[in-house]
């Protein structure tokens, strides 16, 4: 059984230990205590320090925030195993960033999960730095298969991949606030709206999973000439919806490639 090592037990290292402790032996290094305790009595971990992570696991997930990838392969180059794998989920750290601090030749594997991920609906995107091999992608795949689902791509793609999964749920969440907001314009109290809109979009999500139709095929099932639902299209077409769609993913995309080191 491989040995995963985590540091890292914020929400996203959660959700990763939440989605594999039944499959996997993990190892946690979180430094607030109090956290790292909670987690140990809730999933059955292991707590240890970074160093003896790197000694003891076959593969290392780096679940800490970018602005402190740096500390974090301090504390576990000196003890590092040859044969180790390097998996990081940090949004805009490159594999290359990573394989010029890491001891040569060591394998990399770079993620990006989402936030769905917490209740196991996510989709985490993987692509493979210099010297990692196809099981290394295999085997960080069956990892975050766990979490939902996983697609392979290229690393020029990875801020593509943030700005349309990694940043899409708050797309969602705005569109779901928009919806509320303007259902209670139409006399609807709070809750009525969060309800009506909470189960639109749920089964709307459910059917298109159900379907195998495209959005667009299902969107103009719904849409009758003349009717209600043209109406409401009709000023999302005027308004330049899809244009919006598209400058804000490459707005997020371009915010990404600045970012990344």
């Amino acid at each position: 059984m491989i040995k995963i090592g985590i540091i890292g037990g914020g929400n996203m290292g959660e959700a990763i230990i939440a989605g594999i402790h039944k499959a996997y032996t993990i190892s946690l290094c979180e430094i607030d205590q109090k956290r790292a305790v909670a987690l140990k009595r809730k999933y059955r971990v292991f707590l240890c320090d970074c160093r003896s992570i790197a000694k003891q696991c076959d593969t290392i997930i780096l679940a800490v925030k970018p602005q402190v990838m740096t500390e974090a392969l301090e504390e576990i180059i000196a003890g590092l195993r040859k044969d180790v794998l390097i998996v990081s989920i940090a949004a805009g750290i490159t594999t290359s960033f990573l394989e010029k601090l890491l001891p040569a030749g060591t394998r990399v594997v770079r993620t990006m999960p989402n936030m769905p991920a917490q209740v196991g609906k996510g989709i985490t995107a993987l692509c493979a730095g210099r010297k990692a091999i196809k099981k290394d992608l295999k085997n960080v795949a069956a990892i975050f298969n766990y979490l939902g689902e996983t697609i392979i791509v290229d690393e020029k793609m990875m801020d593509a991949v943030t700005a349309v999964s990694g940043s899409g749920p708050a797309y969602v969440f705005y569109f779901l606030e928009c919806m509320v907001e303007a259902a209670q314009s139409l006399g609807f109290s709070k809750q009525q709206a969060i309800d009506l809109v909470r189960q639109t979009v749920s089964g709307s999500f459910h059917l298109l999973g159900a379907s195998k139709e495209s959005p667009l095929e299902l969107r103009k099932k719904v849409t009758s000439k003349g009717g209600t639902t043209e109406a409401a299209m009709k000023v999302f077409e005027t308004m330049k919806t899809r244009k919006i769609f598209k400058d804000a993913m490459m707005a997020a995309r371009k915010r990404g490639r600045e970012l990344a080191r």
